[in-house]
């Protein structure tokens, strides 16, 4: 068997070698918007949300403040809206004095 050959082997018997494990710190997930969304939200406000996924939010509390956007914001869902809605739920921008993660 060659150094670089990704195959296991027991003797004359060779299989390929199982996929690798992808632990949390590697694997990174990305939403992707629904129709009911995609039309609501801006592309600054989903960027925004999107930053707030990998750096202050889990996937659960992304999935919270999505929803109450939706149901408590009327109409195309803006950055200031977004920031507005964010605040009153106790979520401070990232890096900012007092950053938090609770969601309400």
């Amino acid at each position: 068997m060659d150094v670089g050959d990704d195959r296991v082997g027991d003797g004359g018997n060779t299989k390929p070698a199982p996929p690798q494990q992808m632990n949390e710190r590697d694997g990174r997930t990305f939403r992707i918007p629904g129709p009911h969304e995609r039309g609501r939200f801006t592309r600054d406000a989903w960027g925004h949300l999107l930053r707030l996924s990998g750096e202050t939010l889990n996937p659960a509390e992304l999935e919270h403040v999505i929803e109450r956007a939706l149901t408590q914001l009327d109409g195309s869902i803006a950055l200031d809206d977004l920031k507005a809605l964010l605040e009153a739920s106790g979520i401070d921008e990232p890096g900012t004095p007092g950053s938090r993660r609770t969601v309400h």
